[in-house]
This record gives C-alpha cells, structure tokens and sequence, in this order.
C-alpha cells in the first residue's frame, strides 16, 4: 500500500511570480464569469427565471452560450442596427478572451529566459497534428500584458450585458 506524506509538512513553489499566478488565476476565474454572464443574458433575453435558465444552460459550453445569446438577439433586433453591431463586435472580443483563457490552461509554464523571479513567464504550447507534425510554440508572456487581458474581459462582458437590457428597455 502507498503511505502518503503528511501534505502539511509540504509547501507550494512556483517558479513563476506570485502576481503572475494571481492573475493567471484571476483570468481563468473571469472566463467562468463570463459564462455566468452569458447566462444571465440568456434569461433575460427569453424572459426566464434564475431557476429555469440554469437548468437549460449549466452543461452549455462558452460556444453554445454564445450561440444561444446571439440567436436571442437577432430575433429581438435588426442585424444592420448599431446595437446588434457593437453586440457582435463584444461578442468577438468575448471569443478572443476565452482563447486566451484556453491558451493559459492548456500550457506549460516555467520561468522567464531571464530566470525566476521575472515580472513575467514563459509558455510553452507542444502540438502533433496529422499534417503539421510536431509544433513547439515558446512566448513570454508578462504580468502587465495579463492584467490588460483580465480588465478587457471584464469591460467587454458588462458592455455586452449592457448591450442586452438595452434591447429589452
């Protein structure tokens, strides 16, 4: 039989920077968020209660959220109109948030080139496709570059919430 440690005796090192994973961690957060707030607009969209909505959307993945929000507003506005415009602009950068979010949970990280301790990381990516072959992406990413990333995903959802009740006023 295995005998595991005392895990108390065990501490957490990383050799990324504690603000690095504060915000890794907060933009992996904020894409949950997101989704919360797509589920919302999908309620109010369709006129239904917390209850409902949560038991038609909770196993809907980002894509469907979005598909589902975005159908709902092209049946209550004209897809010329500025709102349905600036709705699919947010819409666009929605996506591009949540692939971000995608690119910091599926990779490995390590300290900068410039060692630990760096306001910043690098990322390492490794693919094998059929017809590519084997793909090995390195990027440093910095805090400063992950704090824009997390206050744009955080502006873009309440514009597009806005954007939502303003259909409906």
């Amino acid at each position: 039989m295995i005998e595991e440690p005392d895990w108390s005796q065990h501490g957490i090192g990383s050799a990324v920077s504690p603000r690095f994973l504060q915000l890794f961690a907060s933009i992996i957060m904020t894409q949950n968020i997101i989704e919360y707030e797509l589920q919302i607009c999908v309620a109010l969209l369709l006129k239904l209660d917390y209850e409902r909505v949560q038991m038609l959307t909770a196993e809907l993945s980002y894509q469907q959220l979005v598909a589902l929000v975005s159908s709902s507003m092209l049946r209550l506005n004209d897809p010329a109109s500025l709102r349905f415009r600036e709705f699919k602009y947010l819409l666009g950068k929605l996506d591009e948030f949540s692939k971000l979010r995608n690119d910091l949970a599926h990779s490995i990280w390590m300290h900068a080139e410039k060692g630990p301790g760096q306001p910043s990381a690098q990322r390492m990516k490794i693919s094998s496709k059929r017809k590519a072959g084997l793909k090995v992406l390195k990027e440093e990413v910095s805090e400063d570059e992950l704090e824009t990333y997390w206050k744009k995903g955080h502006f873009y959802i309440k514009e597009l919430r806005e954007r939502v009740e303003s259909t409906l006023a």
